[in-house]
């Protein structure tokens, strides 16, 4: 099973994601680390660098499910790629998708405020386009987690209302 997070830059899904692996032992994909080897100079809106990009997310994904039953990684959902692969994983494995809901003004301040190294570093302007872009598009998911700010606990509550839910 894998469960996909998908919500704006900076909407806390890589937290939200070391969660999943903390309290229930769901192994959080860092596939951003994956991104970081292969963006080299190329602009995040390179059409060959995100088609490349989420082949290398589903082989990845792929790999790891034959190790573990369950997996949760992370996504802006907002490509086509991204579309192709999602249909390519529910094609085989069953996949939760779970929407980080966040302010966008929120979103803003915690990427101006993580650790650059790994993330793929983005502009202001960026981020408030691709988000704004993010939003527009209202892909539709089977959960949703508000993460305006919430704590370890209330999180933990969610993803443990999601996961009682799909098992």
């Amino acid at each position: 099973m894998i469960f996909l997070l998908i919500g704006p830059k900076g909407s806390g899904k890589s937290f939200i994601g070391t969660l999943f692996n903390k309290y229930y032992d769901i192994e959080f994909l860092r596939v951003e680390n994956w991104l970081l080897g292969i963006k080299k100079e190329r602009s995040l809106n390179n059409p060959e660098y995100i088609r490349e990009s989420f082949q290398i997310i589903e082989e990845g994904v792929r790999k790891s499910l034959n190790k573990s039953d369950k997996l949760v990684f992370e996504s802006t959902g907002l490509s086509s790629s991204f579309d192709s692969m999602l249909k390519s994983l529910r094609h085989d494995y069953k996949v939760v998708t779970i929407r980080i809901n966040t302010d966008l003004e929120i979103c803003l301040q915690r990427i101006k405020s993580r650790d650059q190294s790994i993330h793929i570093n983005v502009s202001d302007d960026q981020v408030e386009e691709i988000n704004t872009a993010i939003t527009l598009k209202n892909l539709k998911t089977e959960f949703t987690i508000n993460n305006n700010n919430k704590t370890v606990i209330e999180l933990k509550r969610d993803i443990y209302k999601i996961l009682k839910y799909t098992s």
